[in-house]
């Protein structure tokens, strides 16, 4: 359900009556917050819930955890950033005893699950964590682009330092082994930026494109398709390519959420189950209006029935 007081339990109750016709959706989270939802602010999205494995095709199921009794809506708050929290461990629970095929998770707060006593910067990480893994690549997508981080969520000061052959090719790698696993794309063709304008210039706006072009020449020896590292403000204006690799957090996502903001995903790759989620945040400034777009909730969850087909 994601952060309590933003526009997860919205989303998610204006998208039931669509997303229960292939699959069964399991809701994580608290039924009092949905149901004052459902009383005050969706007044005419009546769904009623089954327990977990209660519920046949055309039905949702609600596991309440029982964390948040009275919600403020766009209000940061430690209950709400832990709540979130608890959440995203139930889910990891059922997922990994084998009761669900996907996670797709609504928007969290930073600053509350901080606030929560939570010492991770968001769902990725958390998600990464309890899978065991430390290879991981956060993707943005929607049906016109793809677009992969070898950085994620770090200040821009430290990105710089954080560019690596090693970690480049680990970008490069296990976006290329999922497009070809997950969306089933044969042999998958990526585009790569560079780090600085006009993608170093040669050495005369940085350097950092060196070791970029380092880690596509072990691509290459590994037989992926990639080229690069191209300069980022002309990369993106004509989509030719299966995926690209950005450097940094918004030198991706503002061309992707540019295209097509409402339909736009997150996609967790390398996890050993699928992970989506909606391509915007909390919506803390709409939250409780009943106004919130569940478009790109739509998408996620989609997209979670489909590649689990693949998986």
């Amino acid at each position: 359900m994601g952060d309590p007081a933003g526009i997860g339990g919205e989303i998610i109750l204006k998208s039931l009556p669509h997303i229960c016709k292939k699959s069964i959706p399991v809701i994580i989270g608290d039924i009092s917050a949905i149901s004052f939802l459902q009383k005050n602010i969706i007044q005419d999205r009546s769904f009623a819930f089954k327990g977990f494995k209660e519920g046949s095709p055309g039905e949702g199921e609600f596991v309440d955890l029982g964390l948040v009794n009275t919600i403020d809506f766009g209000v940061i708050h430690g209950q709400y950033g832990e709540a979130s929290y608890r959440y995203v461990l139930e889910a990891l629970k059922l997922v990994f005893l084998g009761e669900v095929d996907a996670i797709v998770t609504c928007p969290i707060n930073k600053a509350s699950i901080r606030e929560g006593g939570v010492n991770f910067t968001g769902h990725t990480e958390i998600l990464a964590h309890f899978s065991g893994i430390t290879d991981y690549v956060m993707m943005m997508a929607n049906r016109n682009i793809k677009v992969s981080l070898a950085t994620i969520h770090i200040p821009l000061k430290d990105v710089p330092a954080s560019i690596s052959s090693d970690a480049v090719l680990k970008c490069i790698s296990i976006t290329e082994r999922s497009l070809h696993d997950l969306f089933g794309i044969r042999k998958p063709h990526i585009k790569v930026c560079g780090l600085n304008p006009h993608a170093g210039e040669k050495g005369i706006m940085g350097d950092e494109e060196k070791l970029i072009e380092e880690a596509i020449d072990r691509a290459k020896l590994l037989n992926i398709h990639v080229d690069g590292p191209y300069p980022a403000d002309t990369l993106f204006h004509n989509v030719d390519c299966d995926a690209y690799i950005a450097m940094y957090h918004d030198q991706g996502l503002i061309p992707v959420k540019t295209i097509d903001f409402n339909n736009t995903v997150n996609i967790t790759l390398g996890l050993p189950f699928i992970r989506t989620s909606p391509g915007h945040g909390t919506g803390y400034n709409i939250a409780g209006k009943g106004v919130a777009d569940p478009s790109s909730f739509l998408e996620a969850y989609r997209l979670a029935e489909k590649l689990s087909a693949h998986s």
